[in-house]
């Protein structure tokens, strides 16, 4: 057993843990490191690493994630290389009514800032010849691309280390130490306490039982996602391609009691992102569960939407899929934020967009924890928000 003193503790050693730490110690800030695992052991290492402005609610959403965008590109300045690939992606319209959904989609992100182009039929099948001959329209985002998130997470360990910092794997938190006047003095771990005057929970579908040891309600819960994995060297399109009901499901509770549907209850849509493997990682779904085994009859009707929108997939075979698991909140969308328990914040609950938000988040969360003015507002993305909806 052993103590040891931190200016910071961050609990979580997935994406949105070690980017809030990089930034921290770019301040100057004393930072230790958390992780029940090992580094990406959770979400992060099971996640397609897409970042992309195309499926975020119009307004402070989109403009937030543009800002996402422009940080990780920036970071390939920064820090080691973590197979960054700028290639943009497609929104394909299954039929004439999502159309009229993308003509609407088009509008809002022109208005937001964001490069984007309608696409009718013929610009559809000029772009990529595989897509299915029925396919009406769509949208094509130029900006963005796709990066390795293990490759990245072990990046900012490396410059996390270069700077001083501390990483603890294989370590667990047992308890947070609070005073009677609700001051945060420590935390307490299987391998002895860390006193600090200040710690970040950035566990992300585990947040909430580390927020029980403090007495907060982090409501965050895990929905799940899969994804398969295509054979290498074979060509099926040069980026990431997705159905519209990709955004809309987003935006949608999965798994209620009026989906009557297998597709229904469990989110499945498509997507296909090809890699630098040469070859493709094929999505979604979205679900309530806590398990990340694949799930056949799930990856059954992944299988079949990808063919819908791409028949050359029947004759490919798949090697492996995996799951995961994100942490969700009630409104889909991140809390990153002071609690009402002095000295501990949270940054977690950013649903499939983690890998993404984690770089502007751990920067805000920065920005927050010393002070400062941080980059956006960061009202929509408090904790209390939801103590309001229940009252």
């Amino acid at each position: 057993m052993m103590n040891d003193v931190a200016d910071v503790v961050v609990i979580g050693g997935g994406m949105q843990g070690l980017s809030t730490a990089y930034f921290l110690l770019k301040k100057g800030r004393n930072v230790t490191v958390i992780e029940r695992g090992d580094i990406a052991n959770g979400t992060t290492s099971r996640s397609d690493g897409d970042i992309f402005v195309c499926d975020s609610t119009p307004g402070y959403f989109t403009k937030l994630q543009k800002a996402a965008l422009d940080e990780i590109v920036a970071l390939t300045h920064e820090i080691d290389d973590f197979d960054w690939m700028a290639k943009g992606c497609v929104i394909l319209a299954e039929n004439e009514e999502q159309v009229e959904i993308a003509k609407k989609q088009y509008q809002e992100k022109i208005a937001d800032g964001i490069r984007c182009r309608f696409m009718d039929k013929h610009d559809v099948h000029e772009d990529e010849p595989n897509t299915a001959p029925d396919i009406p329209g769509g949208l094509e985002f130029p900006d963005g691309g796709s990066l390795n998130p293990m490759l990245f997470a072990y990046s900012l360990t490396r410059a996390i280390r270069q700077m001083g910092g501390k990483i603890r794997c294989f370590t667990t938190v047992t308890g947070i130490d609070v005073s009677p006047e609700g001051v945060l003095r420590g935390v307490r771990t299987d391998d002895g306490d860390i006193l600090c005057s200040t710690a970040v929970i950035a566990c992300g579908v585990w947040s909430r039982e580390i927020g029980m040891m403090a007495g907060l309600d982090i409501p965050i819960t895990p929905m799940k996602g899969d994804l398969l994995v295509l054979e290498p060297n074979v060509y099926i399109t040069r980026r990431k391609t997705m159905d519209i009901g990709y955004s809309l499901l987003r935006h949608k509770k999965a798994g209620g009691a009026d989906e009557k549907t297998f597709e229904e209850a469990h989110g499945i849509g498509f997507l296909i992102e090809p890699t630098n493997e040469k070859n493709a990682l094929i999505g979604f779904s979205k679900y309530p569960a806590d398990s990340t085994v694949s799930s056949l009859g799930v990856m059954q009707a992944m299988a079949r939407r990808a063919i819908r929108f791409f028949p050359i997939i029947k004759d490919m075979n798949v090697i492996r899929a995996y799951a995961g698991v994100r942490p969700w909140t009630p409104d889909h969308e991140a809390i990153v934020s002071a609690t009402d328990v002095q000295g501990l914040y949270v940054n977690a609950g950013h649903a499939g967009d983690g890998i993404k938000l984690g770089p502007i988040s751990g920067k805000m969360m920065s920005q927050l924890i010393c002070g400062e003015q941080t980059d956006f507002d960061l009202a929509p993305l408090r904790l209390d928000r939801f103590k309001e909806v229940r009252v």
